[in-house]
């Protein structure tokens, strides 16, 4: 007995919070519909894309992918803008926007104040409310000559090879140059177009690979990839015995050197062997860049090392030697 009694006025308290709560949401709901037709202030980031750029000109620049308008009408109206979700950008026609140039600027710099661009934006927008402002205030439009121009490709190959086995000259690109157009401030700064990186390992003979070029930004190339070739052969040690020839010594003394004879070596592929002992090669003892007074021995160089010779070396890689003073 005791139990239903309460429990009848459990279920009154529930129905009179159920109760409550249904007019406070209805308060509520006519709250929200009667704000809804008062004037309110709102800002709202809006993409935009630019349409009609100069010919023969490009932007060197970004111009900002979204402006942050300022709007000022009814609730319902900006509610609407707002829930629109994925909204098409306005468009604005660079051919017919009255940009300036800016002041002292020696490149083709303009600028738009974007608080003229607020009628071509409120026809778009289809809004019952008015574009108070607009961020940025301002535009800048810098703008650049299209140009074209030859230039080297730089291929970005890194190469091991097998023990005994080296990689022969240069590597072979073909084209080795193409036609690049961009604009003018981007390709007068640009020394060579590369490659995407390639890495070979273990290699004991040549390849060839087609490899991808790197596209500046703003920029087109006549060609997407290139060959590339590195040539790879099997290497073998040479020497030949080469006298030592001293330059620049001054006319008062006479230097003797010790040995005056050396020998050089270097790696070479197999099939260069035999032209190892016909190269010109120099080893020369400079007396201008050298410490006379007090070094013990004295440093050689070379001269005349052909591409296809690879870690030269002199054997003494320095000489002993005796200064001579000459009578007047």
């Amino acid at each position: 007995m005791t139990r239903g009694i309460f429990r009848r006025k459990g279920s009154g308290n529930d129905r009179d919070v159920v109760i409550f709560v249904f007019f406070l949401l209805l308060s509520f709901v006519f709250w929200y519909l009667n704000s809804l037709e008062k004037e309110v202030e709102y800002s709202i980031r809006y993409p935009v894309r630019y349409i009609n750029l100069p010919e023969e000109r490009v932007l060197a620049d970004d111009l900002p992918l979204r402006l942050e308008l300022f709007l000022k009408g009814p609730g319902y109206s900006i509610l609407k803008l707002k829930m629109s979700g994925n909204r098409s950008p306005v468009v604005l026609d660079v051919s017919s926007i009255n940009y300036r140039r800016v002041p002292n600027s020696r490149a083709l710099d303009y600028y738009v104040v974007t608080s003229g661009l607020i009628p071509k934006l409120r026809n778009q927008l289809r809004a019952e409310c008015d574009i108070t402002s607009v961020k940025p205030d301002t535009l800048f439009f810098a703008f650049d000559r299209i140009i074209k121009r030859q230039i080297t490709v730089a291929p970005d190959v890194e190469v091991s090879t097998e023990k005994q086995y080296l990689v022969k000259g240069n590597y072979h690109v073909e084209p080795d140059t193409i036609e690049i157009t961009g604009p003018k401030r981007i390709l007068d700064t640009l020394k060579a177009v590369r490659t995407k990186p390639m890495k070979l390992r273990g290699v004991r003979e040549s390849v060839t690979r087609g490899m991808s070029l790197l596209v500046p930004d703003k920029c087109v190339l006549s060609e997407k990839k290139v060959l590339v070739t590195v040539s790879v052969e099997q290497f073998t040690e040479a020497e030949v015995k080469v006298p030592v020839r001293i330059i620049n010594c001054p006319d008062s003394i006479n230097l003797r050197i010790f040995p005056d004879i050396v020998t050089v070596k270097g790696l070479v592929a197999i099939g260069d062997y035999t032209k190892f002992e016909q190269v010109p090669f120099e080893v020369i003892l400079d007396a201008a860049k050298a410490d006379l007074n007090s070094a013990e021995k004295l440093s050689l160089d070379f001269r005349n090392i052909p591409p296809y010779v690879n870690s030269m070396r002199v054997s003494p890689p320095k000489v002993d030697f005796l200064i001579e003073r000459k009578e007047k």
